[in-house]
């Protein structure tokens, strides 16, 4: 486990602990854990101990907001004052709760997940479920779904946490007024109040990038503090497309008596699932199969879910190539992004917002060519189906290609469009293997590709690299490192270690760290960050 993260978790659990030490028994402390460990753990992660798993995230966000609060507000409230005793929490639990009300709070702060973020005295409405002594100068903090800063909002007090508790909205009560940077006019969906895929609609787009250029200042500033940059930090590079963007959908059925009776997402309140005919974000091609397929399948026999992909399909008389959509887990889907074809499994992943992959690879190619010497290399580590390392091929004519990937049927496909798009295998290859033990590979060893004149390119999953793929990058020594995240929290935690492991001699500067908006109206942002040596940065 990295330094780093061990004082993290050092941190954390002091943080944790000093809260817990207003407790009367530690015996009620271990019944609140006891109560919420199912809770705490995510579909993606279940690494609780990690720092950067989202419970955590969210805590560390929390005890952020409680500091802004009080500087605003001219109170001292601490994170020794929110914490929810054990009745409380009881009291809030799933299928045991009461209806509880608040007529009216203030959202102050959001989190990276896009909840609003409030705070209200415990006095308010717990003192049936606690001591009435014990509640004094205590407070909750209430997460909020579709709120953002400056609405006054009506909501329901559902489950308690440890250290905050769920809010159901019920009403906006300042609609339209200037302290609220709430704009309605810009939801286009019917079912945004009670969808939980699209957060941020009511925001204008201008907002939404903010937010999320504040995400990503937020990581860094919780897991790589000491990061200093010429840059201005996580600024976020827009999609050319707001709405009708996304390529893959993938609806959920709700079966009642034997029988599937909705399609669509689920309920931001946990009620079921919403049932959802058009879908604003995804493609034009997408929404059409998707009302064919609840056409074919509502009223029918009980199914799971959906796979809706964009593709492309091919004349073969007059060469030209149409959009449309298909349904299945086993189709193959065909896309063009600048001058490549890509295919691939329906199972496969792919990013799901063509529209703004030319972006990002024309930002890739600046740095490439703003490095001192020739790249001759591009190292595609967790390459997938091989889109990096084939759409940089083009960069110059001699250009060397290596990449690797764990999953067998992804690696089938990068070798598949490698041939697809005319690639030399002799400048090109993709092989089965775990990205942590790239340089040590004996198949990446024959290649014979040094760090110098090399690019590697790091795309990890959501929850980021390890330490054993760090350690071999820095021997490696490559001339220029694009990190790509699709969880910017996990990145700044691997680019810390990074800079640490490289003790008091750096090798390598973090050049510049920005965004781009894959997913628009929804929480999600993609960050992007360029280390180069220090002896060749300008």
């Amino acid at each position: 486990m990295f330094a780093r993260i061990r004082a993290a978790q050092s941190v954390l659990r002091w943080t944790v602990q000093r809260s817990y030490a207003s407790i009367p028994t530690k015996k009620k402390q271990e019944k609140v854990t006891s109560l919420l460990k199912y809770f705490k753990k995510t579909k993606r992660r279940k690494d609780l101990t990690d720092p950067t798993h989202p419970s955590n995230v969210s805590f560390l966000e929390i005890c952020q907001f409680l500091k802004d609060y009080s500087r605003q507000t001219h109170a001292n409230v601490t994170d020794a004052d929110i914490h929810n005793p054990y009745e409380i929490v009881k009291a809030f639990l799933p299928f045991q709760r009461r209806h509880q009300v608040i007529p009216s709070v203030k959202v102050w702060g959001t989190t990276h997940t896009g909840d609003g973020l409030a705070i209200i005295p415990k006095s308010m409405y717990a003192s049936e479920y606690a001591d009435s002594e014990s509640l004094f100068g205590k407070y909750t903090v209430l997460m909020i779904p579709k709120t953002t800063v400056g609405d006054k909002v009506k909501v329901l007090l559902k489950m308690h946490h440890e250290f905050y508790a769920e809010g159901e909205l019920i009403e906006v009560l300042n609609k339209g007024k200037r302290e609220s940077k709430r704009n309605n006019r810009m939801i286009l969906c019917e079912h945004f109040q009670e969808c939980n895929g699209c957060q941020l609609q009511m925001l204008s787009y201008p907002e939404q990038l903010l937010f999320k250029q504040n995400i990503i200042q937020t990581a860094y500033k919780l897991f790589y503090p000491n990061l200093r940059t010429d840059h201005e930090l996580g600024a976020v590079n827009p999609s050319p497309l707001q709405y009708s963007y996304r390529t893959k959908l993938t609806p959920h059925f709700e079966v009642r008596d034997g029988k599937c009776t909705k399609l669509g997402f689920q309920h931001v309140n946990n009620r079921g699932k919403i049932d959802v005919e058009y879908c604003p974000i995804a493609t034009v091609e997408i929404n059409d199969k998707l009302g064919q397929a609840r056409n074919n399948y509502l009223k029918g026999p009980p199914m799971k879910q959906l796979t809706l992909r964009q593709s492309i399909r091919v004349d073969n008389d007059t060469g030209e190539f149409y959009e449309t959509a298909l349904e299945g887990q086993s189709k193959v889907i065909t896309e063009k992004i600048e001058d490549f074809i890509y295919q691939f499994d329906s199972n496969c992943f792919f990013q799901n917002n063509n529209s703004i992959l030319p972006s990002l690879l024309d930002y890739i190619r600046y740095h490439m060519k703003q490095l001192p010497d020739s790249v001759e290399n591009v190292v595609d580590t967790y390459c997938g189906v091989g889109f990096f390392g084939i759409a940089l091929s083009n960069f110059h004519d001699n250009l060397k290609v290596f990449g690797i990937e764990i999953s067998e049927s992804s690696i089938k496909y990068a070798n598949h469009n490698m041939k697809l798009n005319g690639l030399y295998p002799e400048r090109t290859k993709f092989i089965l293997g775990d990205a942590s033990n790239i340089f040590g590979n004996e198949e990446f060893k024959k290649s014979g590709i040094e760090g110098k004149g090399s690019v590697v390119i790091v795309d990890p999953s959501r929850k980021g690299s390890d330490e054993l793929f760090l350690k071999q990058l820095l021997q490696f020594e490559p001339d220029m490192i694009v990190y790509v995240s699709c969880n910017v929290f996990t990145q700044a935690r691997d680019l810390a270690n990074f800079e640490q492991l490289q003790g008091t001699n750096l090798k390598y500067k973090v050049d510049e760290v920005v965004g781009f908006d894959f997913f628009p109206q929804t929480k999600h942002v993609e960050s992007v960050a360029i280390l180069k040596k220090i002896d060749l940065c300008t």
